[in-house]
């Protein structure tokens, strides 16, 4: 393999074993937590919405090791053979449906959602486990980024 595509297969690979963790614990450990107890009818209909990003977690998880797999195969070997770039190809495509509708699911029911039925205090509090997530450190960072999503109003 090339210097250029091995490089980006190799940032790839480690891009996706760190920030798709995070991602999941930013949503598992800080914001669906307080959507699950926050006051409100529209509650109980988001909770099957929850539940499918939880899922949604688990499966993306099983794939991203797939892949992590097959692709430390490549770099390490130079190549893969016509059944392993298959299931690579396969679990790329999987990836890519499951995060199109998370995505969407995020964007339209639950970051509103958020923004709705959590406090500013929440929300601020929220914030600032996401970014201590990023820094490595406890959830009780010094300032939550301003590009978090559900602090944009």
């Amino acid at each position: 393999m090339a210097a250029g595509p091995r490089a980006e297969l190799e940032a790839a690979l480690t891009y996706f074993a760190i920030a798709a963790p995070k991602h999941t614990a930013d949503e598992e450990e800080s914001l669906l937590p307080r959507l699950r107890t926050a006051g409100d009818s529209a509650r109980v209909q988001a909770l099957d919405r929850l539940d499918r990003l939880q899922q949604d977690h688990d499966e993306a998880c099983r794939h991203h090791a797939a892949v992590d797999l097959l692709g430390r195969r490549w770099l390490e070997t130079g190549g893969l053979t016509p059944a392993e770039a298959g299931a690579l190809r396969a679990h790329l495509a999987t990836l890519q449906a499951i995060y199109t509708e998370h995505i969407d699911i995020e964007d339209r029911e639950l970051f509103p959602a958020a923004a709705r039925l959590l406090s500013s205090g929440q929300l601020v509090e929220v914030g600032l486990e996401m970014a201590a997530r990023r820094k490595g450190g406890s959830k009780t960072a010094s300032h939550a980024g301003p590009r978090s999503p559900i602090l944009r109003s």
